[in-house]
């Protein structure tokens, strides 16, 4: 079924959409443009709890996800805001304009639609807070109609001084991302809250278990054994420690999986 907002809008309802405050603001009342309920599914959107922003975000391409992931990991980030809406309306459209382009409108009308950037980031950098606005899209779908549209919202941002750059799989590391992906749940697990082990000691536990020839599946064993813990809550405790930057387990070498090899950080 396609989602509310792919129902051939009229202005007036894209201006109760603006009104209502979707794609705007800032903290975890933000509410994107676009939720996952807006979209047709085609099996490739996501939601997710973030420990960042405190609220569920939702992802309307799996690449989308693995870049919320990248930025959930940052040491720098203090706000994720998705499905961010360029507005005013006016603006996109004057830029398209001005470029020579045709803005987008909302199919099988001419109703002008509101552009968003996939995700919009608040950085803590040493000089101050830093916006970074972020366009994911796959190589393939890089067409020339899609390049124009990504100029648009390229000079929009550039219009504000805020830096913004296009994010292809080229750029993803697939390994650090399916290991994030491995311990994702771990970071809205309550179980962590009742255990008397924090996970930076968990972790240390773990990582004195490592050998070489055991599987992540029998060191979690041995290790939860060893601190009377069940194995669900010890990797809870090991993906929160992975998260917080608490952990030596080496996510960029290779994918984690439960009957395949740990390795560590080198010199760590």
């Amino acid at each position: 079924m396609a989602g509310t907002k792919c129902r051939s809008p009229n202005p007036d309802l894209v201006d109760r959409w603006i009104a209502a405050g979707y794609g705007q603001g800032d903290g975890a009342c933000y509410k994107p443009f676009m939720y996952v309920r807006d979209v047709p599914s085609i099996g490739t959107s996501s939601m997710v709890k973030s420990r960042v922003t405190g609220r569920t975000h939702h992802y309307l391409s799996r690449q989308e996800f693995k870049v919320h992931l990248e930025a959930e990991y940052s040491r720098y980030t203090k706000n994720i805001r998705e499905q961010y809406a360029l507005l005013p309306l006016a603006e996109t459209q004057q830029i398209a304009s001005d470029l020579g382009v045709r803005h987008p409108t909302y199919p099988t009308t001419k109703t002008p639609t509101v552009m968003t950037t996939d995700l919009l980031l608040t950085l803590d950098r040493p000089s101050g807070e830093q916006l970074l606005a972020i366009s994911v899209k796959l190589a393939k779908d890089l067409t020339p109609r899609n390049l124009e549209k990504l100029l648009i919202e390229k000079v929009y941002w550039n219009q504000r001084g805020v830096k913004w750059v296009l994010i292809t799989e080229k750029e993803i590391s697939t390994h650090r991302v399916n290991n994030l992906c491995f311990f994702e749940l771990s970071l809205a697990d309550d179980c962590v809250l009742s255990s008397p082990i924090t996970p930076e000691d968990f972790s240390r536990r773990f990582e004195a278990n490592c050998r070489q020839g055991l599987s992540f599946n029998a060191i979690m064993a041995k290790s939860t054994r060893e601190l009377d813990l069940d194995v669900h809550t010890g990797h809870a405790l090991l993906g929160q420690a992975v998260w917080s930057h608490q952990s030596r387990l080496d996510i960029e070498k290779d994918t984690l999986t439960h009957r395949g090899s740990v390795f560590l950080k080198e010199g760590a």
